[in-house]
């Protein structure tokens, strides 16, 4: 990463007041697939404003906040291996994030930072520790190279259960999206979806299955922007993701719902 003096392209000068005006008229739906469509562009990721709005948005749609965990995990990632990310600035000056979402960070996410980074890694005695892995594998990812650190994760022992292997699987397509290896992550999220269905309900949790349904759904719907005929192609299997996050939890889904 770059030193802050070398500066950074500012995004397009009218999309913030776009943010703050849908933010202000609480048009979350709208809101929420503004932010989707910004962050699926390169340039952005690195705009913490967006990823406030985008949370706001998880917040007041949905009936819990599983999705704007999610986005505060992901967050969690980003500034674990880009530590001091939020103290940057584009080349006219404009920070990464302005106070509000500095706020945010410190109440929601860097306060957290140390207690998480830290967690010790201990051998598997449940099915969920597989999970736990999650820092240690991004900053393997951060050093030595996101292969390097997903061959690392395939090679702990003890992880032997059809569930674990699952777990592990999605936290490979966890980190890969977060290195932006969508490509990578869509395969692995197909996957996890297919195998799910040949498990037991006593071998999954809901949760996670929305996870990986809603993950897969995004990162679709982020392809099918390219064009007209990537829309075409993808919208059969967008549609059947949908169905199935529908029938998990109407609720949580609704807000999905085009």
């Amino acid at each position: 990463m770059p030193p802050a003096g070398h500066g950074y392209c500012l995004p397009s000068l009218r999309v913030k007041p776009i943010l703050k005006r849908l933010y202000l008229q609480k048009s979350w739906s709208e809101l929420l697939e503004h932010t989707d469509t910004l962050l699926a562009q390169g340039v952005n990721h690195l705009w913490l404003d967006v990823q406030w709005y985008a949370w706001q948005a998880l917040l007041k749609l949905d009936a819990d906040s599983v999705r704007a965990d999610i986005l505060c995990r992901d967050m969690k990632g980003l500034l674990a291996r880009l530590p001091g990310l939020e103290t940057l600035a584009f080349n006219d000056g404009t920070p990464f994030a302005d106070e509000v979402t500095l706020n945010w960070l410190n109440e929601r996410v860097l306060d957290e930072m140390a207690g998480w980074q830290d967690e010790p890694v201990m051998a598997a005695t449940s099915a969920d520790e597989v999970l736990s892995l999650e820092p240690e594998v991004l900053t393997r990812a951060d050093d030595e190279g996101i292969e390097s650190a997903l061959n690392w994760l395939q090679a702990q022992p003890g992880y032997t259960t059809s569930r674990n292997r699952w777990l592990m699987r999605l936290l490979m397509a966890r980190v890969s999206e977060q290195y932006g290896k969508n490509e990578m992550a869509l395969h692995l999220l197909a996957e996890l979806d297919s195998r799910a269905r040949e498990m037991t309900l006593e071998q999954w949790k809901p949760e996670l299955i929305f996870e990986v349904k809603a993950r897969r759904l995004r990162l679709l719907r982020g392809k099918a922007g390219r064009s007209e005929a990537e829309k075409n192609r993808l919208l059969p299997e967008m549609e059947s993701l949908l169905a199935g996050l529908i029938a998990l939890d109407p609720a949580r889904a609704a807000v999905l719902c085009a």
